[in-house]
């Protein structure tokens, strides 16, 4: 059986896997086997199904708009918005 592990470039974490090589019908009742590979010698690979990028987001706080940070955090009295006064005219463009 041979096991290893992927790591990304620039990453810290790794996707552990195992590889094998095995006849068809030894997976017979465990997994559904399509007619064209019984009895045949097949490769299997399992891996997890978490993927790193579901990791890495649990172990970083979410990354996103740095105003997230800032949205409702006023605590002072209510804004107003003053009076735009009237719109300027302007030329018609041609």
């Amino acid at each position: 059986m041979a096991k290893g592990s992927l790591r990304e470039e620039g990453s810290a974490y790794q996707t552990v896997f195992i590889r094998r090589t095995l006849k068809s019908n030894l997976l017979e009742g465990i997994i559904e086997i399509p007619s064209a590979l019984k009895n045949r010698l097949v490769e299997l690979i399992v891996l997890p199904v978490d993927s790193e990028k579901k990791r890495k987001e649990g172990s970083k706080k979410e990354v996103g708009s740095p105003l997230r940070t800032f949205a409702g955090a006023w605590a002072g009295e209510p804004l107003i918005r003053a009076d735009q006064g009237q719109y300027e005219a302007r030329e018609e463009l041609l």
